[in-house]
């Protein structure tokens, strides 16, 4: 073979590549898109879970938007206030104070609650709602097909007894479960409350004490015995104040049906304020 073709050949093709080269080089420049150092920055520090708790589609979308707002009340459930004050302090803030929240289950039926018939369709609590096919009497209550559990993206609830229950300390407040109940029994709720009421029926007592063992039958007990106005009924169901509740236990105490749960011990509670 001609050496001179060779060369040429080598010549002709290393001048497409240096070409090449330049074109995308300046091409990369003109269509560069600039994006602020902060977002890095802020999404380095996130857990990287991307579970759209704190509202947006990502972590990098959270990141984003923190960037461009300088919001301090922009929140990741997953990272907590630790999370919140380094993010703070990327942003040359102070972090404001926030406080833990976990997911509620507002039934306790399963094993305690009336059922009717034998389901034998699709195992999803979404498809029941739909079909209204369930064996609960109770139209209120847990549906026990683990749409909950199969959306939590950290092991956080799991079904004992036909309901679902949500582990405290695994739980991060991200919210899926919320949105996978189609009965709305999941709530967010802080972590500080140790007492709430775990149910959701607003049907008459006489009625719920035929499906349920532990429902909540509007009797008023737990109303008259706080001390501090956190508890009230209404509409057949009562339901308690946050802000308001000291833990005493009273109303856990003079709630006959043992609606009202203690979710630990109210020792904890002093604990965690002192």
């Amino acid at each position: 073979m001609d050496v001179r073709l060779i060369l040429l050949t080598i010549l002709v093709l290393g001048g497409v590549a240096l070409l090449a080269g330049v074109v995308l080089y300046l091409a990369a420049k003109k269509f560069a898109v600039f994006e602020d150092p902060l977002i890095g920055e802020v999404e380095s520090l996130l857990p990287g879970a991307n579970c759209g708790g704190c509202g947006f589609a990502g972590c990098h979308a959270f990141a984003e938007k923190v960037a461009e707002t300088k919001d301090p009340e922009l929140f990741c459930p997953v990272g907590g206030p630790s999370l919140a004050a380094r993010i703070a302090g990327a942003l040359g803030q102070e972090a404001l104070a926030t406080q833990r929240n976990v997911a509620r289950v507002l039934c306790n039926g399963g094993g305690n609650a009336v059922t009717s018939g034998i389901y034998q369709g699709i195992p999803s609590c979404a498809a029941v709602a739909i079909a209204g096919t369930s064996t609960l009497v109770c139209p209120f209550g847990c549906l026990g097909l683990a749409d909950c559990v199969r959306a939590c993206p950290f092991d956080a609830l799991h079904m004992v007894d036909g309901v679902a229950r949500v582990d405290e300390e695994a739980c991060t407040g991200c919210g899926k479960c919320v949105k996978a109940c189609p009965r709305g029994l999941i709530e967010m709720a802080p972590h500080a409350q140790a007492v709430y009421v775990a149910c959701k029926s607003t049907d008459p007592g006489a009625v719920v004490r035929k499906y349920c063992s532990v429902g909540c039958i509007g009797c008023k007990a737990c109303e008259r015995v706080c001390t501090f106005g956190a508890v009230s009924v209404d509409q057949g169901l009562a339901s308690i104040q946050p802000d308001l509740c000291e833990a005493c236990m009273k109303c856990v105490e003079a709630c006959k049906p043992a609606t009202i749960r203690l979710t630990r011990a109210p020792e904890a509670k002093e604990a965690a304020h002192a």
